[in-house]
């Protein structure tokens, strides 16, 4: 009997194995299982490789190879000579090297998270994970690539910073000479893409903000600029602050790349060309450019997540009220994301309790230091979870399923019925000392000017005249 891999059969059979392999540490352990193996590997090394890199990245592996092999230490002018005169790297006949494979793995998992964000925010709130389509994945995919590699070949380092803050003719050659090859590299995409592009960069804002927001640091609102800033540092970046709910990520980085001009970097609020506009003043520009010369009608963008049937009966609407506003409902897969950066229905209730306080509640001092003692030390989600299994719910709201979502405007009012309720029942876990209910519940307008009445009785009770 022949040993494996001995037969040309055997071989065509353990290349085929190799070559479908999904990842590149699949391939590495998978050749460490038997000589056969591995001897079958380096036979056909560029083959294997070429084949599990297709499989690990997706069909934008050649632009993963551009930003996989982009040195930051080679001038952006001589990169992008590169790019153009090196056709493995724009075209399928491409090697992927042993040297390629540690920036393509890391790349390749940072647009992955993003996709997956990405679904989730745009096309199924009901899934952490990519629901993308191949084409859907392959439009978005080629738009990180060419964002990550935007940022790369055009940073916010010192040197275009310096460039803004000099009036003289050599450096304003020199912005002009900046300013064209930012306007050559995008001039290389289809419309739709550079389209496609545009969309993705709007995502990526739209993360930005939603930091600010968790963050309560108010960049944007403070520097006209920041926007441009976060993007030049590039997705990778502002995935970490995502993860981290703060900018520290994007600080360190522009600490890194501009250490003798931090400072100032994010307080100048002077006119800085290179980073205001940094992506999209160029993307429109190229566009109207090529919509100026040509005659012909231009066809309708195709947007990443492709023209066809309306997809709002996939939607989930909310349960209470069926409206739909599917990427604003509150659920199980939702519930960090919008509680994170609301500004009312946030992790605490506590700095807008008097939001959620229903009649004079809130002008009595009495019970609302007992609801502020609770709200300070108790995450919103915990509360909400509390009304739905403790039997505190009113008739009037739908019983709560695995498939339930509320609106934020739903969910409000949620709390404002249900919060006095929950206030008492926490008190008499604790055993606290409750007086009797005054008659007029919430609604009575003597406790707001009556200090021994609201001490007297209770009012965190429902009216009963």
């Amino acid at each position: 009997m022949q040993k494996l891999g001995d037969s040309p059969i055997h071989a065509d059979v353990l290349i085929c194995i190799l070559r479908a392999l999904p990842t590149f540490e699949a391939l590495f352990a998978t050749i460490r299982v038997s000589k056969a193996l591995y001897t079958a590997y380096n036979h056909h090394r560029n083959e294997v490789l070429n084949a599990v890199a297709f499989n690990h990245v997706g069909p934008a592996l050649p632009l993963a190879l551009q930003l996989a092999r982009h040195n930051e230490h080679t001038p952006t002018e001589d990169y992008m000579m590169v790019l153009s005169n090196d056709e493995s790297l724009n075209y399928w006949d491409f090697q992927v090297t042993i040297e390629d494979i540690c920036h393509l793995v890391k790349h390749a998992n940072v647009v992955a998270e993003w996709e997956d964000l990405y679904s989730f925010r745009k096309k199924d709130i009901r899934r952490k994970t990519s629901q993308l389509t191949i084409l859907q994945s392959w439009r978005f995919q080629k738009a990180l690539y060419r964002l990550m590699l935007y940022s790369r070949l055009f940073p916010a380092d010192k040197t275009a910073y310096a460039i803004t803050k000099n009036g003289s003719v050599s450096v304003t050659t020199e912005l002009e000479r900046e300013c064209l090859l930012r306007k050559e590299f995008l001039s290389d995409c289809f419309n739709n893409e550079l389209n496609q592009l545009r969309e993705v960069t709007y995502f990526v804002m739209e993360i930005i903000k939603w930091v600010d927001n968790v963050d309560s640091s108010d960049m944007i609102a403070s520097n006209k600029e920041f926007m441009d800033i976060a993007l030049s540092v590039g997705p990778a970046t502002i995935l970490e602050c995502f993860q981290n709910l703060g900018f520290e990520p994007l600080t360190e980085t522009i600490n890194r790349l501009c250490a003798d001009t931090t400072p100032e970097f994010f307080e100048d609020n002077t006119s800085r060309p290179l980073l205001s506009g940094y992506l999209l003043d160029f993307i429109s520009s190229v566009l109207q450019a090529r919509d100026a010369e040509s005659s012909q009608h231009i066809s309708i963008p195709i947007p990443i997540l492709g023209i066809g049937p309306s997809m709002k009966a996939l939607y989930p609407r909310c349960s209470q009220c069926s409206s739909s506003s599917p990427f604003h409902l509150w659920g199980q897969t939702t519930w960090d994301y919008l509680s994170l950066s609301s500004q009312v229905l946030g992790t605490y209730l506590f700095p807008s309790l008097t939001t959620f306080l229903k009649g004079e509640l809130r002008n009595n001092p009495v019970e609302v230091k007992h609801v502020e003692a609770l709200l300070v030390k108790t995450p919103f989600k915990e509360i909400y979870q509390d009304i739905h299994t403790k039997n505190l719910k009113l008739s009037q709201w739908h019983d709560r399923s695995d498939d339930y979502w509320i609106c934020t405007l739903c969910l409000t009012n949620f709390m404002k019925d249900h919060l006095h309720l929950w206030v008492i029942m926490k008190r008499k876990e604790a055993n606290d000392q409750i007086a009797n209910d005054c008659w007029y519940g919430y609604n009575c307008r003597t406790q707001v000017h009556k200090l021994g009445h609201a001490q007297q009785l209770n009012h965190l009770c429902e009216p009963t005249r």
